[in-house]
C-alpha cells in the first residue's frame, strides 16, 4: 500500500518516487534545463485541488483518502522523454516561454481516482497525463499539464534519453 501523501498547503496532491533524480543539468537548442531536486506524479494540480477545498473544506482529507489508500499506485516508467513548451511565468516574474523535459508513465490508479473525484464534485472530470517532470527551464516548479489536450498543444517531439 502506498502511504497517504497528503494535501499540500498549494492545494496539491502528489505521489512521491523513490527514484533518483537526474544528475546534472541538461542541454535542449542552447537551453539549459535543470534536473528536478525530487520526482513526483502531481495527481492533482493547484487549480482542481482549489475547487475541491473550496467545495469539500475540512472534509477534503476524509473525502479523498479512502479512494487513495484503497488503489493500487504502482506506475510503469515509459522511458519516453517529451519536451513540453509553453507561454508563461518565469521564476523571475517575466511572461516568456517556460518548458520541461518529462516522462511519461503508466499509473492506472490515476483513471479511478478522478472518477471519485469528479462524483465528489458532481461532474466528469478529464484526467492529465501521468507524467514525471525530470528537467525545467525557467520555471523550476514545473508547468503543469492539465489534459491529453494541453500535453499534444504543448509538446515540442521526444527527447532521447541522456
Amino acid at each position: 500500500m502506498t502511504t497517504w501523501p497528503g494535501w499540500s498547503d498549494e492545494n496539491t496532491l502528489v505521489l512521491p518516487l523513490g527514484d533518483a533524480p537526474p544528475d546534472g543539468a541538461l542541454t535542449l537548442d542552447g537551453r539549459a534545463f535543470a534536473p528536478k531536486d525530487e520526482l513526483h506524479v502531481t495527481l492533482v494540480g493547484r487549480e482542481l485541488g482549489a475547487e475541491l477545498r473550496a467545495v469539500l473544506g475540512d472534509r477534503l482529507d476524509a473525502a479523498t483518502r479512502p479512494a487513495f489508500e484503497a488503489l493500487d499506485w504502482s506506475l510503469a516508467r515509459s522511458g519516453r522523454r517529451v519536451l513540453i513548451e509553453k507561454p508563461g511565468r518565469t521564476d523571475d516574474g517575466e511572461r516568456a516561454k517556460v518548458a520541461s523535459v518529462i516522462e511519461l508513465v503508466e499509473l492506472p490508479a490515476l483513471d479511478f481516482f478522478y472518477r471519485w473525484l469528479g462524483e465528489l464534485l458532481g461532474r466528469e472530470l478529464a484526467v492529465p497525463p501521468a507524467h514525471v517532470t525530470l528537467y525545467t527551464h525557467r520555471k523550476a516548479q514545473g508547468i503543469g499539464i492539465p489534459s491529453l489536450r494541453s500535453l499534444r498543444a504543448w509538446s515540442q517531439g521526444e527527447v532521447a534519453a541522456a
